[in-house]
């Protein structure tokens, strides 16, 4: 069995545009999740090397702390250049031109070019999958085949009357298979769901429960030999690392950081117990070789 750790490092204001949030960051907001966050995530993961989802208009915030991140052995993978939650709505020559940007920042920032993509918002189309592949990209890591994320984002789209940048995505996907495949000619490695009930085990869920609990979710989640475990940077900060506007409305941000972290420690020994840490680049290779 092996495990990946990946981390979107989606800057503030993809929180204020997801809640529909008219904030101006200043300087020590916008380095809060590439410097601060990252810091502490990169402290806390140790010897496991993570998989960092950089958005392209972004990369050039905090361009150090990302070529340390990949000198450290950290893969460094594109979540597009605008972070558009409608990507998968755009034409192939958008999203196309998104990519190539999304690629040309992120590689003028760190010097590597990224091999691995996730969308904002885990919304997939075939046209963007048919760009990925047609990028070159090893793998796409975007799909969350999960019935119960996608009522709970429906309901909240309702509640806030088109309020906010998210969308929907097809109902196609919720049903995918939860083991790495191939989609359109590119390696898929899904993010983890439970089996059954196909609930997400992402960081605000498995940083929100008992230690014990986290552990062994993990474990049943696993799907074709695979663990692939999400992260946010927002969940390496603290409420008064992020504006009040955005604290308000971020649940998770009720536990401190530190709290978060020494759970993410713990259950990363508990991973590590029964699993193989790898990027999602390794796994791709390993898991679904060509």
């Amino acid at each position: 069995m092996i495990f990946s750790v990946s981390v979107d490092l989606d800057g503030l204001d993809c929180y204020a545009a997801i809640h529909g949030l008219s904030l101006s960051l200043d300087d020590r907001a916008r380095r809060a999740v590439p410097e601060v966050a990252l810091q502490r995530l990169l402290e806390t993961l140790e010897e496991v090397k993570a998989t960092l989802f950089v958005i392209g208009s972004e990369a050039e915030i905090a361009p150090r702390m990302l070529r340390s991140a990949a000198a450290a052995g950290h893969e460094i993978g594109s979540h597009s250049f605008a972070h558009d939650y409608a990507l998968s709505r755009r034409s192939g020559e958008q999203i196309a031109r998104d990519l190539e940007r999304a690629d040309t920042a992120i590689e003028a920032a760190c010097g590597l070019r990224p091999r691995g993509f996730r969308a904002p918002g885990y919304t997939l189309s075939t046209a963007l999958l048919r760009a990925v592949r047609a990028r070159g990209y090893l793998y796409d890591s975007s799909l969350l085949p999960s019935p119960p994320y996608y009522a709970a984002k429906a309901a909240v789209l309702l509640l806030r009357r088109g309020r906010g940048a998210s969308i929907l995505g097809g109902m196609g996907q919720l049903f995918a298979p939860r083991r790495p495949h191939w989609r359109e000619g590119v390696r898929e490695l899904p993010v983890a769901t439970v089996p059954l009930l196909r609930a997400p085990l992402i960081g605000t869920v498995v940083l929100g429960v008992r230690e014990g609990l986290a552990a062994m979710l993990s474990r049943r989640a696993a799907a074709g030999g695979h663990f692939n475990l999400e992260l946010h940077g927002i969940d390496a900060l603290d409420a008064s690392d992020v504006p009040a506007g955005i604290a308000a409305v971020q649940p998770g941000l009720r536990l401190a950081a530190a709290e978060r972290l020494r759970r993410l420690r713990s259950l990363l020994r508990a991973l590590r117990s029964w699993g193989e840490p790898c990027t999602l680049e390794q796994a791709a290779v390993r898991l679904l070789p060509s």
